[in-house]
């Protein structure tokens, strides 16, 4: 059994996308991974103090999130790009383990 985030990201790949059923699970496989390698490099440039790499990666993967429909994580992902280019970053860390660990359940479709 998937989880609800799986399942919401499912169904709006089918209905609302319009993504075939027989392509939906090669598709998130590769979103799975690609997710992951972006979560990846957003962990490290925070942990490393590059923030013009935050930015960059926090945009793409709140892009990435609003287009499987995951609109309120997505905001989260606008939450760490806007934290990111304040001249105090205070907020950074806990929009970045709030997302991740939302997100683990896709992060990990891929392994499945």
């Amino acid at each position: 059994m998937d989880s609800e985030l799986i399942e919401t990201v499912k169904k709006y790949l089918l209905e609302k996308a319009g993504l075939p059923a027989e392509q939906l699970i090669v598709f998130l496989k590769e979103t799975s991974e690609q997710l992951r390698g972006l979560v990846d490099v957003l962990d490290e440039a925070i942990d490393e103090g590059r923030f013009e790499t935050v930015v960059s990666s926090a945009h793409t993967l709140r892009g990435c999130l609003i287009n499987i429909g995951l609109k309120e994580l997505s905001v989260v992902a606008g939450n760490i790009e806007s934290a990111a280019t304040s001249t105090s970053p205070l907020y950074l860390s806990s929009y970045y383990m709030r997302l991740r660990k939302e997100l683990i359940p896709l992060l990990d479709y891929a392994d499945k």
